[in-house]
């Protein structure tokens, strides 16, 4: 009878262990989102993902962010760009020619640095200068906090994941 038991318990351990679930990652943003400055500027911004599977032991694809990009289009106060995760954070990096302009009409390049997390839809944005306006102006680099509020679904679909994988083995992708 104990022997029967400790089969019983064996097999059902057994089973408990077999089962695996496979991997999902929290949902990326998705979505129309309104951005709002500490200074009290606003911008909406269209925010979308493009992922590929991450491939791990090869038995199934793992969703998670790390293999994702999130797009971000903006209307009028922010720039957008490609965002990438790192340490945490969703990061871009962005160039405009007319940054600001100088006394004498010129104009000085600025490189914007959206950083922001998608879990607290807090960030910040850093906006930093070379010496311009022929030594007018001294290199810096400012910062401005921000956050994001959902503020609607995208007009448009989006496939996350727009790769159609063959299970198992390489992962052949198309």
């Amino acid at each position: 009878m104990a022997s029967a038991a400790a089969l019983f318990s064996s097999v059902g351990i057994g089973l408990s262990l077999g089962v695996a679930a496979p991997a999902q990652a929290d949902p990326v943003m998705l979505g129309v989102y309104t951005y709002t400055q500490e200074d009290g500027r606003t911008d909406t911004w269209g925010v979308w993902p493009s992922c590929v599977p991450t491939v791990g032991d090869l038995r199934e694809p793992l969703e998670l962010a790390v293999a994702c990009r999130l797009h971000v289009e903006t209307q009028r106060v922010s720039v957008g760009g490609d965002a990438r995760l790192a340490d945490g954070q969703w990061t871009y990096s962005t160039s405009v020619k007319e940054g600001f302009q100088c006394a004498d009409g010129s104009w000085a390049p600025i490189t914007e640095t959206y950083k922001f997390d998608d879990i607290a839809l807090r960030g910040t944005r850093s906006v930093a200068n070379n010496e311009a306006c022929g030594g007018t102006i001294a290199p810096a680099i400012h910062t401005f906090p921000f956050t994001l509020a959902y503020k609607e679904p995208l007009k448009t679909q989006v496939k996350v994941y727009p790769l159609d994988c063959e299970p198992g083995g390489l992962r052949w992708c198309t």
